[in-house]
C-alpha cells in the first residue's frame, strides 16, 4: 500500500531520473543535426534507417550498416524525449497525490470514524506495521516459573530461562526483529513451547527457534532430540520453519556467531 515516505522516495528516483535523462538528452542532440528524426523501415527480415531532415525528401537519407551509430543516436533521442514527458506527468500525478494525502484509502476511511467505532471494525487493509503491532500484542498462555527459579531479565524487561536466552533476546531486539517468547505451538496432540517465536513478513509464516543449551547433560540432550523429532514429525523443518541453536559447557553460546546470525535473519524476513 502507498506510504508518504514511499512516495517521496518515489518523486525524488523520478526526479533524479528526469535530470539524468535530460543531460543524456542535452549530449547527444549535438553529435547529429538540429530537428533530425528516425525513420525505420523494415526489409525483408531486417530494417533499414533514414534520416528525416529537411532537404533529405520524404524518405529522408540512407543510413549505412556502416553509419549504424547514427541511427542508435537518432533511437535514443526518440527515447529520451517519450521518456521525459512521462516522467513529467508521472510526477506531477505524484506530487498531486502528496498534496492530496492519499496515501492509504483504507487508513483514510479508518481516520475518518471515531476511535470508538475503528476498535468494532474488521479493517480491510492492515499495513506491515501494524500487522507486526498486532501480532506481537497478541494475547497467549504463558509458562510459568517455578518458585525459586533463577531470574534472568532482557533489556526490555522480559524474563528468561537462561543467560543465553537474554543474549538471544537483546540482539533480536537490537535488530528490531519482532518475537514472541514462549508461545504454544500444537504439535499434534502435543503443545510445546518453543523459546523465540518469529514472524517472516514477506508471507506472514510464523518461525520458531528452540536453544538447546544443556547439551552436556544426557537426559536433556536425549529429550531435546525427541523433541526434534517431534517437531519433523509434524512438518517443521530446520532451515524452512525452525531453527535450531545448541551449546554445552565448555562451547557457550557465541555472541558473535548469533549476532551475525540475526543479522542475516533480519533480511531473509523482511525486516
Amino acid at each position: 500500500m502507498i506510504r508518504k515516505d514511499e512516495i517521496e522516495r518515489d518523486i525524488n528516483y523520478l526526479e533524479d531520473s528526469l535530470n539524468k535523462v535530460r543531460r543524456e538528452l542535452d549530449s547527444l542532440k549535438k553529435k547529429v543535426p538540429e530537428g533530425a528524426k528516425l525513420r525505420a523501415v523494415k526489409h525483408k527480415n531486417q530494417y533499414q534507417y533514414f534520416m528525416k531532415l529537411k532537404g533529405y525528401g520524404q524518405n529522408g537519407k540512407y543510413i549505412s550498416a556502416d553509419d549504424k551509430k547514427t541511427a542508435e543516436i537518432l533511437a535514443q533521442i526518440e527515447y529520451d524525449e517519450k521518456l521525459i514527458d512521462i516522467l513529467n506527468r508521472y510526477i506531477h500525478s505524484y506530487k498531486k497525490l502528496e498534496e492530496a494525502g492519499l496515501y492509504n484509502p483504507f487508513e483514510l476511511a479508518l481516520n475518518h470514524m471515531t476511535c470508538g467505532k475503528r476498535d468494532l471494525v474488521n479493517e480491510q487493509y492492515v499495513s506491515d506495521e501494524k500487522y507486526v503491532i498486532n501480532w506481537r500484542n497478541q494475547e497467549y498462555d504463558r509458562m510459568g516459573f517455578k518458585e525459586g527459579f533463577p531470574e534472568y531479565y532482557t533489556r526490555q524487561g522480559l524474563r528468561v530461562r537462561s543467560k543465553s536466552e537474554v543474549i538471544i533476546s537483546d540482539i533480536l531486539d537490537e535488530y528490531a526483529v519482532p518475537f514472541l517468547y514462549e508461545k504454544p505451538l500444537k504439535l499434534g496432540t502435543l503443545t510445546v513451547h518453543p523459546d523465540f517465536t518469529l514472524l517472516n513478513m514477506d508471507n506472514k509464516k510464523e518461525l520458531y527457534w528452540e536453544h538447546f543449551g544443556m547439551m552436556d547433560d544426557i537426559e536433556y540432550r536425549n529429550n531435546a532430540f525427541i523433541k526434534i523429532q517431534r517437531y519433523e514429525q509434524n512438518g517443521f523443518y530446520q532451515h524452512s520453519s525452525l531453527i535450531w541453536t545448541f551449546e554445552t559447557i565448555s562451547l557457550p553460546l557465541s555472541t558473535r556467531v548469533i549476532r551475525k546470525m540475526i543479522e542475516e535473519l533480519k533480511n531473509s524476513l523482511g525486516y
